[in-house]
């Protein structure tokens, strides 16, 4: 046996490939502390929960049922009936309220597994794409804090957001408002959320078409001017200056040229037509 224990084959070191039954033998990879999205989703339960505060127990469901039972029999009801009529005559009323506050309960846990499960993997992915994009980008740690912040407020589009934020800090050392002003389809900004931001502060708005557009808040009315993120100035658009002649606009609208050549051309040639008509008629 010894001799056999000295081959090669038994003097090779080094680690069992972890392939098929081998695979059993290799460390194992502690599962019992839950993924990344199970503690996620434990961590947003427990403050639905105590943000939803505690609801009737069972027992204290249990104990309205016995009391109101008991007190439709003293008053006489099934009387007639029986022992047992009696009773359940007594606690039928009671045991549908008891049945029914009980649905409720379990409906309402679901609500907040369901939100806290929801919430969670969102959270997370939304997190693990921000770490991916720093990985790619070379950027630091406050890009993916930032964006889990602004992802557990409800910010849209959280990564663009912290991004944006960080860079015009760095750019300029001034910080934003942390949450963007959403506007509408019909390009209103929401005057809560505008309400909250300081005059002369910086915010970005977030516009459902043009994306994120960033402005100063000017006074305490509400009003702002957009201003340019690489320059920390106004954006004032181009002067436009309107044609005053009508040749200025011809020379500016292509179709137009285009129109006026054919009208010219029609106007030549009904000029000719009345011309051979007279020569005829002569």
């Amino acid at each position: 046996m010894s001799r056999i224990l000295k081959r090669p084959m038994f003097r090779i070191g080094g680690q069992a490939n972890e392939e098929g039954i081998i695979s059993m033998a290799a460390p194992r990879k502690n599962y019992q502390a839950g993924s990344e999205y199970r503690t996620r989703i434990d961590e947003l339960k427990k403050i639905y929960q105590q943000s939803a505060g505690a609801g009737p127990s069972t027992y204290s469901n249990l104990g309205d049922m016995l009391i109101s039972g008991g007190l439709n029999l003293l008053s006489g009801r099934g009387a007639g009936k029986g022992t047992l009529g009696a009773v359940a005559e007594a606690y039928k009323e009671p045991y549908a309220a008891f049945s029914k506050a009980g649905a409720a309960e379990d409906a309402f846990k679901r609500q907040i597994d369901i939100a806290a499960a929801t919430q969670g993997i969102t959270s997370v992915d939304a997190e693990r794409l921000a770490r991916l994009k720093v990985k790619q980008e070379g950027e630091n740690d406050e890009v993916v804090t930032l964006t889990k912040l602004l992802q557990l407020s409800g910010v849209t589009n959280p990564y663009a957001v912290a991004k944006t934020q960080i860079d015009f800090k760095k750019r300029h050392g001034e910080d934003m408002a942390t949450t963007p002003v959403n506007r509408d389809e019909k390009g209103k900004l929401s005057a809560r959320q505008l309400a909250g931001i300081s005059p002369g502060q910086v915010f970005l708005i977030n516009d459902p078409k043009s994306g994120l557009i960033t402005a100063r808040k000017t006074d305490e009315a509400g009003n702002f001017q957009l201003i340019d993120p690489l320059t920390n100035k106004e954006k004032v658009p181009p002067a436009v200056t309107p044609p005053k002649t009508y040749s200025e606009i011809i020379s500016q609208n292509p179709l137009s040229i285009r129109r006026n050549t054919l009208m010219q051309e029609y106007l030549k040639k009904q000029q000719e037509k009345k011309k051979n008509i007279s020569s005829m008629g002569d």
